[in-house]
């Protein structure tokens, strides 16, 4: 559980990215600087580079954090890989803890400006990368083998494909939506 200063810390860049989503949705990428970000989020222009390197960087949220007994939990499970999968994605914060109407506004920004879809690309590569190797570690193989590699690929795109799809509006949760969308990983290729 993330102590006081954590939580205040996580508070602090979600005000931020919330404003930052906000301005860059309404005014476009090129026409929002860090100092109005800093402005609407009721922080010093200091304050918001203790927390980000740039403006575009305050717009996606931090890749997720595996918690380390959930990983070593997923690396010794015997159930099928997918739905040990889904227990280590499920309950982090970052898929849920989201307004849907704010992601939608990230998402429509996103794939308006070059930049931001180079960002949004890169942080799924990120979590490509991470869910290779815990899927490495739990098959005994290396992350780099073609098996974890392309399993991390297609949770990715499932994860992306079921938030995406809550964000559209779709009926129930985040979490049903990514739930069905990891499920239907299994199935995909029989019919």
């Amino acid at each position: 559980m993330p102590n006081l200063r954590e939580r205040r810390r996580r508070r602090t860049a979600d005000s931020i990215r919330t404003a930052a989503v906000a301005l860059v949705h309404a005014k476009g990428l090129d026409n929002v600087t860090a100092e109005m970000i800093s402005d609407a989020a009721g922080i010093s222009p200091r304050t918001f580079f203790n927390y980000f390197s740039y403006k575009e960087e305050a717009l996606f949220p931090a890749s997720p954090e595996f918690p380390p007994e959930a990983i070593e939990a997923f690396i010794a499970g015997r159930g099928r890989l997918v739905d040990d999968l889904a227990e280590l994605i499920l309950p982090l914060p970052e898929f849920f803890d989201t307004d849907p109407a704010m992601l939608k506004k990230l998402f429509e920004s996103a794939d308006a400006h070059p930049k931001l879809v180079i960002l949004k690309i890169a942080a799924f590569t990120e979590l490509e990368t991470r869910l290779a190797a815990m899927i490495g570690a739990r098959l005994g193989v290396k992350a780099a083998d073609d098996r974890p590699v392309l399993m991390a690929a297609m949770i990715a795109t499932a994860i992306r494909v079921g938030v995406g799809r809550w964000v559209e509006g779709g009926v129930g949760s985040a979490e049903d939506h990514l739930r069905r969308t990891l499920r239907d990983v299994q199935t995909v290729f029989q019919g």
